[in-house]
């Protein structure tokens, strides 16, 4: 089966590869807290339509802000839990310095650390080569 792209405006490409039963989210450009917040949900409605747990999030267009972290731990992260029951696996795409932002700013790290221990249910690493990303998805799930 081919894998099955559906562009969400002009900012985000999601693509559902059912050879690795993963899907893929692409975004384009910076996007506004708004943008975001509808590319998410997009995300998640794909995900359920194509019956998959496995996502690949690559975010190094977008910049990363206090805010739309906020928004996605407090907002999006607990819809999740009712939609899908069993656990998600996220592997994040973003640019080194983006990493180091995320280790190195305090108010930042404090964001990843409640990102961290929202996830009960669900696995989210970060990343900066998709090679890595795919075969952190494609490994069993720890039970």
């Amino acid at each position: 089966m081919q894998p099955q792209t559906l562009t969400v405006a002009d900012h985000l490409a999601l693509t559902y590869r059912p050879d690795l039963e993963v899907l893929i989210a692409r975004w384009r450009r910076p996007v506004s807290l708004s943008e975001l917040q509808a590319g998410y949900y997009a995300l998640a409605d794909e995900a359920e339509r194509c019956g998959t747990v496995r996502w690949l999030l690559d975010t190094r267009a977008l910049t990363i802000s206090i805010e739309a972290g906020q928004w996605v731990n407090d907002s999006f992260f607990p819809t999740l839990a009712t939609r899908f029951h069993q656990p998600l696996r996220m592997a994040y795409m973003v640019p080194p310095d983006s990493q180091r932002r995320l280790q190195t700013d305090a108010e930042m790290a404090s964001l990843l650390s409640r990102f961290e221990k929202a996830m009960f249910s669900y696995c989210f690493k970060l990343f900066d080569q998709e090679g890595d990303a795919q075969r952190w998805l494609a490994a069993p799930t720890p039970h």
